[in-house]
């Protein structure tokens, strides 16, 4: 979706910005209400997973550090795919992109089925 500003001139001659609203763009393919898209879905599980590192933060065991360790690479891992692979806005992203995000998802969520208890 996109925005556009233009600017003119108010009543009393001074510059006034509008906002004209938001138009879904035509070249974006219609999302089924009930199947989240694929951006929305990944912003999802970053966020789970940015949550259980808030979680076992303080925890000094080993466990927790490896399980630390492995969260992090994994949201490094996902910097990395959509710095390289979404240039211009998620409608941009080719079939290997959409694959290797698809393929994050699934490795995302095993990471958080994994057992790990703070007893």
């Amino acid at each position: 979706m996109t925005t556009s500003t233009t600017k003119g001139l108010g009543p009393e001659g001074k510059s006034e910005a509008t906002i004209e609203p938001a138009i879904a763009s035509k070249n974006q393919p219609a999302q089924s209400s009930s199947e989240p898209d694929l951006e929305s879905r990944i912003k999802q599980r970053r966020a789970e997973l940015i949550g259980k590192l808030g979680e076992i933060k303080t925890d000094t065991r080993i466990e927790a550090t490896e399980t630390r360790d492995r969260l992090k690479a994994k949201l490094a891992e996902l910097a990395h795919i959509l710095k390289w692979g979404i240039v211009d806005g998620w409608a941009s992203a080719g079939d290997s992109v959409n694959h290797k995000l698809e393929e994050w998802l699934a490795d995302a969520a095993r990471q958080l089925a994994a057992k790990y208890d703070r007893t």
